[in-house]
């Protein structure tokens, strides 16, 4: 059964794409509704084909060339959509305006064909809401054909004149057929609004999900409820974490690139589940460097920072190798205040400066394969979780001298 209806569901959207050239999903979407309305359009007039026959195929015979031409012209529009993007929609509106005048005439208004008028109104599914210029023009055209046919056709028409039953007969059907067009008609239309809200909907998820990859969340909201406010706070206890791999660079030149690129994702990727299961933020990597800051957004960032340095150190020692080489991680660690703000447009990016930023950059730098260089500003904030090797005093290029120590387990 379910492969009956996607059978069915396959054919049929190959059916509404017959003719379609054009790339813009605007343009097609109203191409795919122009051809559902021809070949409404050709089964309406095959309805009425069948049923003059039985009733007097001969005394209809106006009629039904009418029906059999209405017929050849709604199917043969779908191939003119190449040639402009509302020329279909325009030729099958002359066609039923005109179409639709001459079978009045031909019945008269007893008949009730003009009923057929009212499916101007589907006209703007054809051409868009955007395109009024197209849209008012068909419209007008088709009031100002029912206003003709009631001031100049007759009662009974020219065809079949008396025959009060066939009018009967002709009313119901049009009625019927007005009311299932109409139905089907808005139960594609809103078919067709639900799918686009559906896609709408996926892809504001993924450009949610992307912006918090990129942003901490409580960065992404304040950026969603003010895209124009700059954002920049200053931190005043912040913990800043960099990690940088030892003998990267030289191992990196013996592998092949998408041998390295897969290192590196499958290591930050860990990295970045751990940031995550401490509540710390991932700031960036550099090269094969990361940094990590914790306390940004809530307190309790510097022990968070501590399990997840302890973690990384482990991570990396069950990945040690790439190629032939082995590698390690050097982790530096510092407390104190820093700048935090979105920079750029394009590409925006979530950083962090200022004079901590840059200890705990040189406490990574001195620190020793597998070890966590921490400073005494670290230390004091989780010496009740953490042990430590003792403080010695450590000279700091460009910070200069402070004591530090290394972060050896939790207690």
């Amino acid at each position: 059964m379910n492969k009956v209806k996607a059978y069915l569901i396959d054919f049929g959207h190959k059916i509404l794409n017959v003719g379609i050239v054009s790339t813009d999903e605007g343009v097609r979407r109203r191409h795919r509704f122009t051809n559902m309305v021809l070949i409404v359009t050709a089964f309406n007039a095959f309805h009425h084909l069948i049923m003059n026959g039985l009733h007097d195929f001969w005394a209809l015979l106006p009629v039904n060339i009418y029906n059999l031409g209405m017929i050849i012209c709604a199917l043969s529009l779908v191939f003119v959509h190449r040639y402009g993007e509302f020329l279909a929609a325009v030729l099958l509106a002359c066609f039923i305006f005109f179409g639709n005048s001459f079978v009045v005439m031909a019945f008269g208004l007893n008949s009730d064909l003009q009923i057929y008028f009212t499916l101007a109104g589907a006209f703007i599914f054809m051409v868009g809401v955007q395109n009024t210029h197209v849209y008012l023009p068909l419209l007008g055209a088709g009031l100002m054909a029912l206003i003709g046919v009631y001031y100049f056709a007759s009662d009974e028409g020219f065809l079949m004149v008396g025959d009060q039953a066939f009018r009967r007969e002709l009313a119901l059907q049009a009625y019927v057929n007005a009311i299932l067009i109409n139905c089907l008609l808005i139960f594609y239309a809103l078919s067709s609004l639900y799918k686009a809200e559906q896609a709408l909907a996926l892809e504001y998820q993924r450009s949610e999900k992307l912006l918090t990859t990129i942003l901490p969340v409580p960065i992404a909201e304040r950026l969603k409820a003010a895209p124009k406010e700059r954002i920049a706070d200053r931190v005043e206890d912040a913990t800043i974490l960099f990690a940088d791999l030892v003998g990267f660079t030289r191992a990196s030149h013996n592998v092949p690139p998408e041998d390295v690129v897969a290192y590196l994702d499958d290591l930050f990727t860990t990295f970045d589940g751990l940031c995550e299961n401490y509540s710390v933020d991932k700031i960036k990597t550099i090269g094969d460097g990361y940094l990590a800051v914790g306390g940004l957004h809530d307190a309790g960032g510097a022990r968070a920072i501590g399990f997840l340095a302890l973690d990384m150190i482990e991570q990396m020692n069950n990945r040690s190798f790439l190629g032939l080489d082995t590698l390690s991680l050097r982790i530096g660690i510092h407390r104190g205040p820093v700048t935090a703000g979105i920079i750029g447009d394009q590409r925006m990016t979530y950083d962090v400066w200022g004079s901590s930023v840059n200890c705990a950059a040189r406490l990574e730098a001195q620190s020793l394969p597998s070890r966590i260089h921490c400073s005494e500003a670290f230390v004091a904030a989780v010496q009740d979780t953490f042990q430590f090797t003792n403080l010695d005093v450590t000279e700091l290029r460009g910070v200069g001298v402070i004591n530090a120590g290394y972060l050896l387990r939790q207690i």
